[in-house]
């Protein structure tokens, strides 16, 4: 089943770096560089927390942004995760079984690594567990995850804080269902006017929760429990 696990405390070391999205420019470009080093930064960060740290892992990251950046749109929480969270477990040996990202208007970003802590399932304005058994970078997987959250309607407001609980098996990598999941969340999330349809406005989450449970009798199927609600730019502690 799926399991949440608490939000880290305040990451308690500054970064020296700017948070960067990922890129899929080619090598040597400058958003490779900046990914790069902003990894780099985060690693440096964590490392001597994540080898003290026994147990299953949790990975907080704030992204301050400057006041002239629209909050609500583009910057989307998941493409700060990713590569991130993989290249950190490459690094370490740890695999990390909750991340979390925020993002508001701060002159400075955080990091912070500790363990993860199971807690009580948080509810949400909408509650869904779904099930896909299709591959996370086929339509398939979106359409599956898509048709099982048609009673969703868009969250009113701007900001929306989400949290996805993933059962997977030994196999999957689970970081690799992020975007696509995220991706097919237009039924909450809604759509901007004449986008696709696989175009949610996902720029809308400011407070994301990634988490993860691996399952052996699961083999390729991924089971997703799905809490969202709208939110303020204030951001839980």
């Amino acid at each position: 089943m799926p399991v949440f696990y608490a939000r880290p405390h305040p990451g308690d070391s500054t970064l020296g770096v700017d948070p960067a999205l990922a890129s899929w420019d080619r090598a040597g470009s400058p958003g490779q560089a900046r990914s790069a080093a902003f990894i780099d930064g985060v690693y440096a960060a964590v490392a001597e927390n994540v080898r003290a740290t026994s147990g299953p892992l949790a990975l907080r990251l704030d992204v301050g942004l400057a006041d002239t950046v629209p909050l609500y749109a583009l910057n989307d929480l998941d493409n700060y995760l990713f590569p991130l969270v993989p290249k950190l477990t490459e690094r370490t040996g740890r695999a990390f079984a909750s991340v979390w990202a925020t993002k508001r208007h701060a002159a400075t970003s955080s990091v912070g690594v500790g363990a993860a802590v199971p807690v009580d399932d948080p509810c949400g304005t909408y509650t869904f567990e779904v099930t896909t058994t299709a591959s996370a970078d086929t339509t398939a997987f979106k359409e599956q995850v898509r048709d099982q959250i048609t009673a969703a309607s868009p969250l009113s407001g701007r900001g929306v804080a989400l949290q996805l609980a993933f059962v997977v098996g030994p196999r999957r990598a689970w970081p690799n269902l992020w975007k696509a999941t995220i991706d097919a969340l237009g039924s909450i999330l809604g759509r901007d006017d004449g986008a696709r349809e696989w175009n949610a406005r996902d720029g809308r989450i400011i407070d994301l929760g990634l988490h993860c449970a691996v399952d052996p009798a699961a083999g390729d199927g991924v089971t997703i429990a799905i809490r969202a609600s709208a939110i303020g730019e204030e951001v839980t502690a």
